[in-house]
């Protein structure tokens, strides 16, 4: 299977990234421990996806930017047209965005598809404010060193998403050259959690087998002053 690159991956998910998968709920869950009260505070969701996370955030505005415009456009309809919230088109290494600007970041899931992780997070520190939270997920290094893929499935079969390992050091590292320090490191890993997203692939046995496998990696930064 060779992988196809980011913008024809989720040129082709589009249709159908709203079906949420383990790894994104498990996502979900650590950004949640790890995100501050949001009331009254702006957010930027760095590679947003469709921008089905802004609706519910709580934030009194919330931006998503996004690589693939066919993504965006999958998320009409799904609550982002409102005042307090933003969608724009654009790449986390070079955002479209004022500096210091937000006082929680996220970047979830995206860093791994890019071939080096320095300059999103120069980006990433660039737009959020003194003081502010930035929250960066990865799939798991572990993960990948055991053989797992980004992958999706369409109508025409399952496709590999583009994908490069950063390990942990690099990613501390790239965020403590950008001027952001480590508040929290967390993993997830496969268990109970996960276990209906098997079920209702069919796959138990496959379940079995990850077990307890770290998949999500994420680590929370306090932007310096």
């Amino acid at each position: 299977m060779s992988a196809l690159d980011v913008r024809e991956g989720y040129r082709r998910w589009a249709p159908t990234y709203a079906a949420e998968t383990a790894i994104s709920y498990l996502d979900t869950a650590l950004v949640a421990e790890l995100t501050p009260p949001l009331a009254g505070k702006a957010l930027l969701d760095a590679g947003c996806g469709t921008g089905r996370r802004l609706p519910m955030a709580g934030a009194a505005l919330a931006v998503g930017v996004d690589l693939s415009p066919e993504m965006l456009q999958a998320g009409v309809g799904l609550g982002v047209d409102r005042p307090d919230l933003r969608t724009l088109v654009g790449d986390v290494r070079d955002l479209p965005l004022p500096d210091q600007a937000f006082d929680v970041v996220w970047c979830r899931l995206v860093l791994g598809h890019l071939p080096e992780c320095e300059t999103a997070y120069g980006e990433l520190a660039r737009v959020a404010a003194a003081g502010a939270t930035v929250i960066v997920t990865d799939f798991h290094p572990v993960a990948a060193a055991a053989g797992h893929r980004r992958t999706f499935r369409d109508a025409t079969g399952v496709h590999e998403l583009e994908h490069h390992v950063h390990s942990v050091e690099r990613h501390l590292e790239a965020a403590r050259r950008a001027g952001l320090s480590l508040a929290a490191l967390r993993e997830a890993r496969i268990g109970d959690a996960a276990r209906p997203f098997y079920a209702q692939a069919g796959k138990l046995a496959l379940y079995r087998q990850h077990l307890d496998l770290p998949v999500v990696l994420a680590a929370a930064f306090r932007r310096e002053g």
